[in-house]
């Protein structure tokens, strides 16, 4: 995809922030001339916007034939956006690793930390030079288990809060997964924490994104490579049960979760606890628009189909719980519209309401981990240890 589309989505991209004007020169003999007849391009970008997207909020839910139709659009728009077509992992057989062209893994050193088991591996991308830190959980059996990859969200300390800091927003889910029974894989956000010029805490996704879109790369595809190779290395673990492997993630990693589910066949499940807000709400006037913040959001060419919560929708029918915290304005004002009903009414025309729970949960943009752990749990039958 031209670069110049992708810096128009990040023109379009917003969160509502109120601007305020300059006041016009006194004496700029233009403004008359022009102001008739021209209009701010943010406001001719969102109006194209909602012309010519091919799904609109009222079309659903839809019938199952238009839902077939409508996931393929998705997910062949998002491989396409994210040059991702060849690490999609299409009706998996067995536990062989289906991308060892693609990456590689490498362990690093084996260590007992909160009274875990845990390998610490690096996934190299020959493609990208990017090393991504990876932690596998594991148990205490030696049987194979369900397992669980978890993505992290938007955070100084990333992979750490995962796996070290158990009073973190993101809980430690990974080790507290692993506490439960589970085998559990965590992530690194490729922009933070231990990859960070700052390691081992912060945050660089600024100036990275900004080079890798002037590379003709984004940040989230490089994410989701990192994100389908840990899958891989899930499904290849000789503790694990490939036949029942999850996604989730808080923030960015409930994203994350989701989209690695559309595009790995791995995943039998996802446990999404991203924030439940869109970038532009259908209610919003083009004066309230703002640049995203987030910059690692941007998938150049998404907005063909709709904002982002339609790419979550994609997912549907397979099992899914989806949340948000009550105590996140944002979510909290979005989310029944956006999320909640849409997503309720979708599973319910496809036949699979038990397919589909939403939580609301009493923290902020935090991770529930007991909700998780639960939900898991009934999925794939797995007790505590």
């Amino acid at each position: 995809m031209p670069i110049r589309w992708t810096f128009l989505l990040a023109a379009l991209l917003a969160f509502t922030i109120p601007m305020t004007a300059e006041p016009p020169p006194a004496d700029d003999p233009l403004l008359p001339i022009l102001e008739p007849v021209l209009q701010p391009t943010v406001t001719t970008l969102v109006e194209q916007y909602r012309a010519n997207r091919p799904y609109q909020l009222d079309d659903f839910p839809l019938a199952p034939d238009r839902f077939a139709n409508f996931r393929e659009d998705v997910i062949s728009r998002l491989t396409k956006s994210l040059d991702l077509a060849y690490w999609t992992v299409r009706a998996p057989q067995g536990k062989a690793n289906t991308k060892p062209h693609l990456f590689h893994d490498r362990l690093l050193k084996k260590i007992r930390h909160h009274g875990i088991e845990m390998e610490v591996h690096l996934i190299e991308l020959p493609e990208t030079g990017d090393k991504i830190p990876v932690v596998i959980c594991l148990p205490n059996t030696t049987e194979p288990r369900p397992a669980i990859a978890v993505f992290s969200g938007h955070s100084k300390n990333g992979l750490h809060d995962l796996i070290v800091n158990l009073d973190s927003y993101q809980s430690g889910v990974a080790v507290r997964l692993a506490q439960a029974g589970f085998v559990s894989i965590a992530v690194e956000k490729l922009d933070t924490g231990y990859l960070s010029r700052t390691a081992p805490s912060g945050i660089d996704e600024q100036p990275i994104a900004s080079w890798r879109l002037g590379m003709d790369k984004v940040t989230r595809s490089v994410q989701l490579m990192a994100s389908i190779a840990a899958l891989e290395m899930l499904a290849s673990h000789p503790r694990v049960d490939e036949t029942r492997i999850g996604t989730t993630g808080v923030s960015l990693g409930g994203w994350l979760s989701v989209q690695a589910a559309l595009l790995s066949d791995r995943v039998t499940a996802v446990a999404d606890f991203g924030r439940k807000t869109v970038f532009i709400p259908e209610d919003a006037s083009p004066t309230d628009l703002a640049d995203v913040r987030d910059k690692c959001h941007i998938m150049p060419g998404m907005f063909e189909i709709g904002d982002r919560n339609m790419i979550l929708l994609a997912y549907a029918p397979r099992p899914m719980i989806a949340g948000h915290g009550r105590r996140d304005t944002g979510s909290h004002e979005q989310a029944p519209r956006y999320f909640r009903d849409l997503f309720a009414a979708q599973y319910e025309a496809l036949g699979a309401s038990d397919q589909f729970e939403y939580a609301i949960h009493e923290g902020g943009d935090t991770m529930p981990a007991d909700v998780v752990i639960d939900y898991f749990r009934r999925e794939f039958g797995t007790a505590t240890q």
